[in-house]
């Protein structure tokens, strides 16, 4: 961003650090001010002066070669303010639109979780998101430490004496260590899978409500009779519906996740509103509503209700006051799910819990060195049991640390394993359209029903035998053969044909290759984006069948089609 606002200003901007200085008399204050800070890098000065006024940079410059002769520049530029304020736009709003176009997906990028094999061989091939990756750095520590612990001590031989019975101290405290930690891991991982199971549970709720909304809405029968399709004026308000359940999905997250935080900030309001999540007027309103920006998604769950119930009386949706019963049960049960995750992660560990474990583990860690010493160990067993102790008690540690930020809102680990909010959030955008696609058109419609014309809809409950299915395709491949066409019309319908067969081949690799129950069947190109492909070694012997055959079967249609 800076490179490209200084070719704006024609100069070379290459910095991570930027210091905007008000006014020409404050720029020998402000460097000196900013200076001392300046390591190995270029820092670029902004002043927010009239454009033509005349500086001189001499002194900022003097004063960035006094801190390091070689490396340390200053350079100042003469912006504009309405310069300043394009910077400022432009360092959020990109930022921004990263975070939307992920909260516009209707298939997520990645599972919510790594996915694994459970093989060795294939557990064993992992480094992101395993305790090598966390605590690799706590072993290499905790090497260092037995090593410098055991030198000393073996130049101290009256020690080795008075330590004697120190094993046997070692040993009761790591029997209460191991139980203890044990336990809070235990208890961690159970607040870790409350957090996932709230977020389904608030996922289904979102489905239940949108789906009992699509299936009482009003219908219509088309034209010739046989089937009904949605109302106009309902489907308006089932998209309305929907959109409205996505805005509070998103705005729930990104009161629970740092990740998300940022839409919540005026500038992330405005851009929602430029990117089509809500209107201008919506916006307004969820401002000025006296609320805290963190429960503005409450709003937004409140004109859902108000909207389905403005519909019924509009005549939109049908059924009495047993669905409105159900509809505010559904709501509150979204409003209650939707509450409590923050309930989850706010008490979600006493500190002096955390706080006794961490002495416990820590005590465990830096004493075995003195336990190895007492008991003769060489420097290379005393190493490696050092590292082997931190890394099985301060993983753990560590894997418990992890289970409490389930959603990587802390920068105390690496983040390469939580739960995937954008996944989430696709997950959800899909379903509040879901239902609505799912009865865009109903077969059998209303008058259909009335008066009996469902003789093609009554098939037989054993379905029918392979010769019957064999004898029919037979048929219809007669019946077009008999029809009298031009080469060119011909050779149209074979190419379409060859088409449409590719296509279908290319589905079922993507439909095979798809996580058991996902509810988003992924593209190759996002799983290579992600760099997520399938690292599960060989897939089942049934799948790699189907598909052999369906390939065979399509080199054989492209032939028999030349051929023609």
């Amino acid at each position: 961003k800076l490179q490209a606002l200084g070719e704006r200003m024609e100069g070379v901007v290459l910095s991570s650090s930027v210091y905007q200085i008000p006014s020409k008399p404050k720029m020998k204050r402000c460097a000196r001010r900013i200076t001392p800070f300046c390591q190995a890098s270029l820092v670029v000065c902004i002043l927010a002066t009239p454009s033509g006024e005349a500086f001189t940079t001499r002194h900022v410059y003097r004063q960035g070669r006094l801190r390091d002769q070689s490396t340390t520049r200053l350079c100042v530029f003469n912006v504009e303010p309405e310069e300043s304020i394009l910077m400022e736009q432009t360092s959020t709003k990109e930022i921004l639109d990263g975070i939307i176009d992920d909260c516009l997906r209707t298939s997520g990028r990645r599972p919510i979780m790594i996915q694994f094999e459970p093989s060795s061989k294939a557990i064993w091939s992992h480094y992101r998101g395993t305790v090598f990756a966390e605590t690799w750095k706590s072993c290499v520590q905790g090497i260092l430490w037995a090593a410098s612990t055991y030198l000393w001590l073996n130049g101290q031989p009256r020690l080795q004496t008075a330590l004697a019975e120190f094993s046997s101290l070692y040993m009761q405290l790591l029997s209460v260590t191991t139980f203890t930690l044990t336990f809070f891991v235990n208890q961690s991982y159970t607040i870790w899978r409350t957090c996932l199971q709230t977020c389904r549970t608030l996922q289904g709720r979102m489905n239940d409500l949108i789906m009992s909304i699509a299936g009482f809405s009003q219908r219509v029968d088309e034209k010739p009779p046989g089937s009904s399709i949605f109302s106009e004026n309902a489907k308006r308000m089932l998209t309305i519906t929907a959109r409205y359940i996505r805005l509070f999905n998103i705005l729930s997250y990104a009161s629970l996740t740092r990740s998300h935080r940022p839409l919540l900030t005026p500038q992330g309001m405005r851009r929602m509103v430029a990117r089509g999540l809500m209107t201008a007027k919506e916006r307004t309103l969820l401002i000025e509503a006296q609320i805290p920006a963190t429960q503005r998604h409450n709003a937004v769950l409140m004109w859902i209700l108000r909207l389905v119930i403005e519909g019924r009386k509009a005549g939109l949706i049908d059924g009495g006051f047993g669905f409105e019963q159900i509809l505010l049960t559904k709501i509150q049960e979204i409003r209650a799910q939707g509450n409590s995750m923050e309930s989850v992660l706010k008490g979600r560990m006493p500190f002096a819990y955390a706080h006794f474990v961490q002495i416990l583990v820590d005590a465990v860690v830096w004493m075995y060195p003195f336990v190895a010493f007492t008991r003769g160990s060489s420097l290379f067993l005393t190493l490696m049991g050092s590292g082997l102790m931190t890394l099985c008690y301060q993983g753990l540690f560590d894997l418990a640390k992890r289970f409490l930020d389930p959603f990587h809102n802390e920068n105390f680990w690496r983040g390469d394993d939580p739960l995937i909010v954008d996944t989430l959030i696709a997950e959800t955008n899909s379903g509040s359209m879901r239902w609505m696609y799912c009865l865009d058109e109903m077969p059998i419609s209303y008058r259909s029903i009335s008066k009996g014309m469902v003789d093609e809809f009554l098939l037989p409950n054993e379905g029918f035998t392979r010769e019957e299915a064999e004898e029919e395709e037979a048929r219809k491949r007669a019946e077009e053969e008999e029809k009298e066409l031009s080469a060119e019309e011909r050779n149209e319908r074979l190419f379409e044909a060859i088409e449409t067969a590719e296509e279908e081949f290319e589905e079922t690799k993507r439909i095979l290759k798809a996580p058991p129950g996902s509810d988003f069947i992924s593209d190759d190109q996002d799983n290579r984006a992600r760099g997520d492909g399938d690292e599960s070694g060989e897939e089942d012997d049934m799948f790699d069948e189907f598909l052999e055959a369906a390939e065979d079967e399509l080199e054989l249609d492209r032939r028999r089609r030349a051929e023609v």
